[in-house]
């Protein structure tokens, strides 16, 4: 069945999704009451970020959101640049200091860090898996100046990739200095980004990172203190330099890249030796829609240190994004051998030789993951789609049948073994476990889609079109392909 091929690709991207963002397994999605049965739960895992300077006075005050119950909370790197002490303080009003620095990165504005806090007190938010359409109903949690668990409300209005990696949502929900590091909530509950800044050139054009950029985060060698981590940074670069490339990121969020452009060019000639100046001057051409000279950019850290495993994979993400994947495949065989345990860059391998049809390459790739960490859920969902293509299913559908028994509420799990049961030519089987994609996540339009054909084939198309109002009452573009299957033209 072709319309099944063409779905399975979709499937395949919101897979990935469910990787190294994961923090737990989130409830089958149930539409709240109301706004504050939403929103309420979540602001026990909000909190203020109070950020101290070298005097021991309040330089600044931010937000942030637990991410798991070790006491990790996310927040902007903005927030926290220059501190030389941080607390919290939670709904409840009781703070609790910022133990250590976990990951951070300047450029796309992310920073985690450990607090000493009881676990039974750090709620951890639930992260996205799918990330959210244009015109989607959003809330933000904050402290706009200082007023603590502000919820504000408005829609995704743009989505566009940051260069460095990530997407960034512009939102019309209001916020103002002090709502930085907050989540951003989608009408699952779920956040779907942090809040990094409102423009102030323009109308209510405020900006947010999308939380499957935490990825991207490097992590802090030996946890270091926020003093010791703010001492460090000083020491590493010219003040100068580092003060640029943090205007010039602000930019590049906004997509001003020629804006951008100058601050990075000025911050490569302030400090050489500055890999982050690098970064930004590559996302600058990427936006420009200058490979030859992003790529050069790129290749600069390199240069300075062949053993940078940073830089090869970020210059294997670019040859990703403009479809050179033998040069990514390079690049991240560079990575490997800096860093042999690296995961990401050895799942990011496989997807490659995926592109290049070098399929055998692409399951010994996950398989090698897989024998470290058997339940890496993103590994498992792409090997078995990886064996269904070649023709495996048998073989496939077990990987699915141990996905699902790690995360039983996860729509894409049960969306992708509907598909293997419709290739396996198993249709009742398949109406089941699509019945529990839209049962875990009622939105997911592929699932309604596949459901409509799939009963279509079955000859029942009263329930098929059942399916096609479901998608027309969801604004779904696939509603009218539906609806062509249902009466094609030739029979009107």
């Amino acid at each position: 069945m072709q319309w099944n091929r063409v779905l399975t690709a979709i499937a395949v991207a919101a897979a990935l999704l469910s990787g190294a963002c994961s923090t737990g397994v989130p409830p089958a999605w149930r539409q709240p009451s109301s706004l504050k049965d939403l929103v309420g739960p979540i602001q026990q895992s909000v909190v203020t970020v109070i950020n101290y300077d070298v005097d021991g006075d309040v330089a600044s005050i931010g937000s942030g959101f637990f991410i798991a119950q070790n006491g990790t909370l996310l927040t902007n790197y903005h927030v926290l640049e220059g501190a030389y002490h941080a607390v919290i303080r939670t709904m409840e009003g009781s703070q609790y200091p910022v133990a250590a620095v976990l990951a951070a990165n300047r450029l796309v504005d992310l920073i985690t860090v450990r607090v000493d806090i009881p676990a039974e007190r750090a709620t951890a938010v639930v992260l996205a898996k799918q990330a959210p359409a244009i015109a989607e109903t959003v809330f933000v949690i904050g402290s706009p100046l200082g007023l603590e668990q502000t919820v504000s409300e408005g829609i995704i209005s743009a989505i566009r990739e940051m260069p460095t990696g990530g997407k960034v949502y512009q939102l019309t929900a209001p916020i103002s200095s002090g709502s930085s590091g907050g989540p951003v909530i989608n009408q699952n509950g779920e956040a779907i980004g942090v809040v990094t800044f409102q423009a102030t050139r323009g109308q209510n054009l405020n900006f947010a990172i999308s939380t499957d950029t935490l990825d991207r985060l490097s992590d802090v060698v030996s946890e270091m203190s926020i003093a010791e981590w703010t001492i460090r940074n000083t020491r590493q670069g010219p003040a100068l330099a580092a003060s640029l490339c943090s205007k010039g990121a602000r930019l590049t969020i906004q997509g001003a890249f020629e804006e951008a452009l100058t601050y990075f060019k000025k911050a490569t000639e302030a400090n050489p030796d500055d890999s982050d100046a690098w970064y930004g001057l590559g996302s600058c051409y990427v936006g420009l829609n200058q490979p030859e000279a992003a790529i050069a950019a790129y290749q600069r850290p390199i240069e300075q240190n062949p053993d940078n495993a940073e830089a090869h994979f970020i210059l294997a993400m670019y040859y990703k994004t403009i479809g050179q994947y033998e040069q990514e495949v390079s690049s991240l065989l560079e990575v490997l051998r800096i860093d042999p345990a690296n995961v990401r860059a050895r799942f990011e391998l496989g997807g490659a030789y995926g592109e290049l049809e070098r399929f055998q390459d692409q399951i010994d790739a996950f398989n090698t993951i897989l024998a470290d960490r058997p339940d890496h859920l993103a590994t498992l969902l792409s090997l078995a789609m990886a064996l269904a293509e070649t023709g495996r299913l048998e073989e496939a559908m077990g990987l699915f049948a141990q996905a699902r028994g790690i995360e039983p509420d996860n729509a894409v799990i049960h969306y992708n073994i509907g598909v293997t049961h419709n290739r396996m030519h198993q249709p009742e089987a398949a109406i089941r476990a699509y019945t529990h994609a839209i049962r875990a996540n009622p939105r997911m339009e592929a699932a309604h889609y596949n459901l409509g054909m799939t009963y279509l084939d079955q000859d029942q198309r009263r329930l098929a079109l059942d399916q096609y109002e479901i998608l027309s009452g969801l604004g779904s573009t696939r509603a009218n392909a539906l609806f062509e299957k249902i009466y094609p033209e030739s029979a009107r």
